[in-house]
């Protein structure tokens, strides 16, 4: 059965549609939804960096993560599943400055036959941060400063708080990024990328594809890494703020500190206080605690590991759902099926 991305994938991220049988992306959590019948699936992809990797989700079930070579190469995503209707999911785990994706193809080698892409799922989030909404370095050992394939931005705790939210969600991270500047005291921000489908200097972004109902910021542990004034950062980030309130017709903002430092709290609560005294009562502070390294351990130099980010995606699930009303994801009472 021939395969078209129009008719038969949902698409979750910013995705470069200048070729719409060839979707591309570059960001962290990226992800293409299909539904198929059948027992086995493969996937044609294209690879510019070589460093990239996917995550595999099958019926709910995170199963693998793969590499995708540099190039075009036919990957076999699944094979001996049960003869019934599947939902499959790739998720790109690694983020922008690793490389980009283009997705050429999918087939059912087995036979089989594709059917109308799963609905969105009814909240709609977008994340805005460094290498800890990145996923950067959640797998490491302590020591080891840079390997993607040890990054993983779907157990990060952006993935984990959206999930809990049953959220679509788009993702908008570069490692050693901030505000007003980067890690090494440059003057480049987020900001200045937030209208290009796959950063600045590229196809500006269609702003109607998706209208987040709450965005999430954690930005300024680059900021305050190397000398800044109060009032630039302050300022940048009212401006980013005021920005995304006209673009997205008035959404929650959730300003969150943590998790490597937090001595940019005051200015952060200066930046909420700004919107709140000004009649919008839907921007606030989320402090997300600093790493209990003798408890949930190191990632790689120092960033957060699977057990920090799971905890930050929890409580970060919890406030936006306490603030908003929006229901948390239950745990289920009965055990998933796994066939592997």
């Amino acid at each position: 059965m021939e395969f078209s991305f129009t008719k038969y994938a949902r698409l979750m991220g910013r995705f470069d549609l200048a070729e719409k049988e060839n979707p591309k992306c570059g960001w962290v959590n990226s992800a293409v939804f299909i539904a198929f019948r059948g027992t086995a699936i493969s996937m044609t992809a294209e690879g510019f960096s070589g460093q990239d990797y996917v995550e595999i989700v099958v019926d709910g079930v995170a199963r693998n993560w793969i590499n995708l070579k540099k190039g075009v190469h036919e990957y076999i995503i699944e094979q001996g599943l049960p003869d019934s209707e599947h939902m499959l999911e790739i998720h790109k785990r690694t983020g922008i400055l690793t490389g980009s994706i283009a997705f050429h193809q999918f087939s059912l080698p087995d036979g089989g036959s594709f059917l109308a892409p799963p609905a969105a799922k009814p909240v709609r989030l977008e994340y805005f941060g460094d290498s800890i909404t990145d996923g950067a370095g959640i797998g490491h050992p302590h020591e080891l400063a840079e390997a993607p394939d040890l990054d993983d931005g779907y157990m990060s705790y952006v993935g984990i708080s959206a999930r809990m939210l049953n959220a679509e969600y788009h993702t908008m991270a570069i490692c050693g990024i901030g505000v007003w500047q980067d890690a090494i005291g440059n003057r480049q921000g987020l900001p200045e990328h937030f209208f290009g489908t796959l950063g600045k200097e590229t196809a500006p972004w269609d702003f109607s594809r998706f209208i987040p109902d709450g965005v999430v910021i954690n930005l300024g542990q680059n900021d305050y890494s190397t000398p800044i004034h109060d009032e630039e950062y302050i300022a940048a980030y009212i401006e980013f703020i005021r920005v995304i309130l006209e673009k997205y017709n008035d959404p929650y903002v959730f300003c969150c500190i943590g998790t490597m430092n937090n001595n940019y709290l005051a200015s952060v609560k200066k930046v909420v206080s700004h919107f709140n005294q000004n009649g919008n009562a839907k921007v606030f502070v989320v402090d997300l605690g600093l790493i209990h390294p003798e408890v949930e351990g190191w990632g790689g130099r120092y960033h957060p590991g699977y057990q920090t980010h799971y905890r930050m995606g929890s409580e970060l699930a919890s406030f936006i759902s306490a603030k908003t009303g929006w229901e948390l994801l239950k745990r289920p009472s009965i055990a998933t099926e796994c066939v592997f």
